[in-house]
């Protein structure tokens, strides 16, 4: 069983790779931008992986048991992870309905990582401290991740999509659960068992990861007909042609393709949020459209538009 286990290790760890290889091929094209927020995630996915494998085979292999520190270090990578998942969540939902999510989780991993530190230096041995912070950071995956979710079936996430993000955020939450749950002792026999069960978590995260980035980014990038795309500017400008839009309101529709809050659209402008979504709400009537993907999509199409 157990080399099976390290069989398990070894392939996620691969599919892990292919994914970032995946990744950052797509990114060369222009449908890879918008998911290039992945990778940083999508490395820490495979850093997690590498250390739980290294983990378990001086644990189980070679019977070498693992000292605390290291074994603390486990808790620090999947906090990260968890941050660059709902980072991943909130951009995907390009909505600022779920812009909290990403702010709340920046804000608690400073806390979580200071906290974290003393304890490693000081307190190595009180389990019990990291523990306790990790249940806010638990309550906010759970929490932020259906709020993106409910957020993307609004906008008109597609199914995939959706499905997607959920079977991500159920598993990244399992996986946590049962770190949680070993860490603090609370089930002695089977301890092992439960710790073993992980890899198989991982694995599912990463093949769901490989098939977004494959169908999504890659296929589209190399393997379809790419049609003749035109420079952004120049779809812009037939946009705003075609709906009468006013230039202020295509500055805004440029930096609502680009994948940026309402926050930052004022930033970039100098103007208020109030002034943006009054833009915006006059910009999605124009277009005849309810929200920011359909509006992404007009503007896509006219970039792809055969000539």
């Amino acid at each position: 069983m157990k080399h099976i286990i390290v069989f398990c290790y070894i392939f996620t760890i691969l599919i892990g790779v292919s994914a970032l290889t995946i990744q950052w091929l797509a990114s060369k094209g222009d449908k890879g931008k918008e998911y290039s927020v992945m990778k940083p995630f999508i490395l820490m996915l495979v850093m997690m992986n590498l250390y739980d494998f290294v983990i378990y085979y001086s644990d189980n292999i070679i019977n070498h048991s693992s000292g605390n520190i290291l074994l603390s270090i486990g808790d620090c990578l999947i906090a990260v992870l968890v941050l660059l998942w709902l980072r991943v969540e909130t951009h995907i939902c390009q909505s600022d309905d779920c812009n909290w999510v990403a702010n709340i989780a920046k804000r608690y991993i400073i806390f979580y990582f200071c906290v974290w530190m003393v304890s490693v230096i000081f307190f190595v041995e009180l389990k019990w401290i990291r523990l306790v912070i990790d249940i806010p950071l638990l309550c906010l995956l759970i929490i932020g991740s259906i709020a993106c979710i409910i957020s993307g079936l609004k906008n008109g996430d597609s199914r995939k999509l959706i499905a997607y993000k959920s079977v991500i955020t159920l598993f990244m939450m399992v996986n946590y659960v049962t770190y949680f749950v070993s860490e603090s002792g609370v089930v002695k026999e089977s301890n092992e068992e439960i710790m073993d069960l992980t890899i198989f978590y991982w694995l599912v995260i990463n093949v769901a990861n490989m098939v977004l980035l494959y169908k999504r980014d890659f296929s589209k990038s190399y393997l379809e007909d790419a049609p003749v795309v035109m420079d952004l500017s120049e779809a812009l400008d037939l946009v705003k042609q075609k709906y009468d839009l006013t230039k202020r309101e295509i500055e805004i529709l440029k930096e609502i393709y680009e994948g940026k809050t309402n926050t930052q659209i004022a930033e970039e402008l100098f103007i208020s949020e109030s002034t943006v979504k009054a833009h915006i709400y006059n910009t999605f009537r124009k277009m005849n459209v309810k929200n920011r993907v359909e509006a992404v999509c007009i503007v896509r199409e006219e970039k792809e538009r055969e000539q």
